[in-house]
């Protein structure tokens, strides 16, 4: 019975925090807002039940502490360190990835059908709110407050996610859940998809974030298959496409990418663009304060509003900067390359690596399995750097759900091949 009071009690919370801004305009309470620090929190609790009950700690729990606990200490030695709440808040911020994929885990790992319905009622729901929002057009966007956001003379659908790149995330999951969850899928099946993909995510979407799995697939595809006769075609098919789309639209290309140039380099004060904005200053605090940049809530993240930093690299007078409330971040690259320097950026990218050993210890029995873990995490690489993916509530919640798919549909296998030593080896594979 407590079992499944956890389980609905947990699946409303994912609910909730996936579509928090549907919660918000139907309430008109911004509490949903914060759904992720429960989560936190309950890592937090799971962390000190195990070690209270079996005298340790597994690795992707220790690991993200361990982070936690050298970036707290790092900022302490700072010129430009503030508090220690802020400082803390801020450590738990940049790793609220990995604590969230642990909650997940440890909550649905063996309730891998239950789970397996409110993954799918989470896509059905996304999908209703797409059709709704394109029957309704801007009066969708007026209904639930929301900003109205045009690009190409086209309304930017988002659905119940409230914003195109929470929505472009998720159909780029959905893309890669289609073709390699099985396994690798055949060139038929990824050119289909791929061509339904870009239509939805430029066409009703206006977004080209989300276009980043695609060559991701493909490069995965192509080094993984055995036939290259096959792979030499696809890769003239795509070197066609690519050439008619840059004379289709190749100088619009190259025009926007020299305005958004001159804008992070040069006119920051005139421009509105903050991602490039912030990548470039990240580089450049990364540079000035090697290795282990201005410390935790100093630069890029929800918690740095009002920093020095942002004044002693002349920016904190220009644009956005003047006039922030609650901090400026749009880059997870950029803000842990200033907070944490160098030391910061590897310390991440050493928790993402032994996140994805982790799942390929849970997925030891059916390795071809593991295409679909690794093609996750290469979009997070990419997301890494274009995308504040691991810091934000939403992406850190879908990933979760897509990953654990794989991991509890692994167990729940095992599980019912009715082979014991099986799975008593799996158990003491993940008995870290």
């Amino acid at each position: 019975m407590l079992r499944k009071i956890k389980l609905w009690v947990f699946s409303i919370l994912v609910l909730m925090l996936l579509y928090n801004k549907l919660f918000e305009a139907f309430t008109g309470n911004d509490m949903f807002t914060h759904i992720d620090e429960l989560f936190v929190g309950t890592f937090l609790f799971i962390a000190g039940y195990k070690f209270i009950t079996k005298f340790r700690l597994d690795k992707p729990i220790v690991r993200p502490l361990l982070v936690i606990a050298i970036f707290i200490f790092t900022t302490l030695f700072s010129k430009y360190y503030s508090n220690l709440l802020n400082t803390t808040l801020c450590a738990f911020i940049h790793v609220k990835w990995f604590l969230i994929f642990v909650v997940i885990y440890e909550i649905y790992k063996d309730d891998y059908i239950f789970f397996r319905r409110l993954f799918y009622l989470s896509i059905g729901l996304s999908t209703f709110g797409v059709v709704i929002n394109f029957i309704m057009q801007e009066q969708f966007n007026n209904y639930f407050n929301q900003d109205i956001m045009i690009r190409d003379d086209k309304l930017r659908m988002m659905g119940f996610e409230m914003h195109p790149n929470n929505l472009g995330i998720l159909l780029s999951l959905i893309f890669v859940y289609y073709n390699f969850y099985n396994g690798m899928p055949s060139y038929t099946k990824i050119l289909i998809s791929t061509v339904a993909f870009a239509l939805i995510s430029i066409v009703f979407l206006g977004s080209r974030t989300p276009l980043i799995v695609v060559p991701l697939s493909y490069g995965y595809l192509l080094l993984g298959k055995k036939n290259k006769v096959y792979a030499f075609v696809v890769i003239i098919l795509l070197s066609i496409f690519s050439s008619i789309a840059l004379v289709l639209w190749g100088q619009s290309i190259l025009d926007r990418t020299k305005k958004n140039l001159q804008a992070i380099t040069v006119k920051q004060d005139e421009s509105e663009y903050l991602r490039g904005i912030m990548i470039y200053n990240g580089f450049k605090i990364m540079y000035l304060h090697f290795p282990v940049g201005t410390g935790m809530a100093t630069f890029g993240t929800s918690l740095s509003a009002g920093s020095k930093v942002y004044d002693d690299i002349k920016i904190g007078s220009r644009g956005v900067f003047d006039t922030m409330q609650g901090g400026a971040y749009d880059s997870n690259f950029a803000s842990i390359a200033g907070e944490m320097g160098l030391v910061g950026v590897i310390l991440i990218f050493w928790l993402l690596n032994s996140y994805r050993k982790f799942c390929m210890k849970v997925l030891m029995a059916h390795p071809e399995r593991m295409h679909f873990i690794n093609i996750i995490f290469l979009t997070v690489l990419v997301y890494f750097v274009v995308h504040p993916l691991l810091i934000n509530a939403y992406p850190c919640m879908i990933y979760a759900v897509f990953l654990n798919m794989q991991l509890c549909k692994e167990r729940y296998v095992l599980s019912h091949n009715y082979n014991p030593k099986r799975l008593s080896k799996l158990n003491l594979r993940l008995a870290y």
